[in-house]
């Protein structure tokens, strides 16, 4: 579909009378980038078809030089093969001479050229097989590629990959800051202050403790949360321990099994940040008073 829009448009610039100015105009400005790449790829071709022009243009030069020195085409491929001029050389030698297709020393006659400087002799040998297959693969290559990644689109560009690593990353954060929700326990609760948790607090203090302890705190079936007196302890670690193993005799289940630790912190959190404050019909006070300490939840306070 987005091949068929590219040649759409190139079709409609082309040939103007088919489509309006300004019908032109809109469709260049909605797939510029799309345009643009479509071209990218025709000149991409043409570039290949130059080239392999070139070469053949090349093969050919070289085969009429060769044929006006005298040598056949048949006895320069025998020239290339030929184990002759290889005597006295090892098997790594001869290997390497046929693995580059290069001629050996007694036939360098054959190929040398005109050119020489310092006593140098330039040869006119061909490009081996490996060079020359992986120069037509790095071509083939580039056309994939372009046409992989910003053409047919099946392809994650750089932006793309980096939206997606950005997504799996977020996941994986959460599924960190989740599994330490989880390891919170009577030993490491700290008050947790921000309005995010205070809020989620109040929703489960609303829907699980207002209905024996008021929905201001001031008590009922269960204490007081809002005076100094309490009857088992009023730090954070007191408060999180009754919560999570409750107090069977005086008839308050265990909320281990029913709220998360992350949700016990923040109930607990928000029954704390209950002392002080003014309930319509409080009850008597319950317990003794306790003291604490001059820093929130005699911890730090998780903001």
């Amino acid at each position: 579909m987005k091949n068929l829009k590219i040649i759409t448009m190139l079709f409609s610039l082309v040939t103007p009378g088919i489509a309006s100015a300004q019908e032109t105009e809109s469709l260049v400005e909605k797939y510029q980038v799309e345009i643009v790449l479509g071209l990218a790829v025709v000149v991409c071709l043409a570039v290949l078809l130059a080239m392999f022009a070139m070469l053949v243009a090349m093969k050919t030069m070289l085969r009429m030089k060769l044929a006006a020195d005298g040598v056949a085409e048949e006895e320069e491929k025998e020239l290339i093969k030929t184990k002759e001029g290889e005597e006295g050389l090892g098997f790594w030698a001869k290997f390497w001479n046929r693995f580059n297709e290069s001629v050996p020393v007694a036939k360098e006659e054959t190929v040398a050229t005109s050119h020489e400087y310092d006593g140098i002799r330039e040869l006119d040998n061909r490009l081996p097989s490996w060079w020359l297959y992986g120069f037509y693969f790095t071509i083939f290559f580039g056309v994939a590629y372009l046409m992989h990644y910003h053409v047919l689109g099946t392809g994650m560009t750089q932006d793309e990959e980096y939206q997606q690593a950005m997504i799996e990353a977020d996941q994986e954060v959460k599924l960190y800051l989740a599994s330490l929700d989880n390891l919170i326990d009577e030993n490491s609760v700290e008050l947790a202050t921000s309005n995010v948790d205070l809020a989620a607090g109040m929703a489960v203090y609303d829907a699980n403790c207002a209905v024996c302890h008021a929905a201001d705190g001031g008590g009922g079936v269960g204490p007081n949360f809002t005076d100094e007196y309490w009857i088992h302890g009023g730090d954070m670690k007191s408060i999180f321990t009754t919560i999570k193993y409750g107090v069977p005799a005086k008839g308050m289940i265990s909320w281990e099994t029913q709220l998360s630790p992350k949700k016990m912190q923040q109930v607990a959190s928000y029954i704390y940040m209950m002392q002080g404050t003014t309930p319509a019909d409080p009850k008597a006070p319950q317990g003794d008073i306790f003291e604490r300490a001059t820093t929130p939840a005699d911890s730090t306070a998780v903001n």
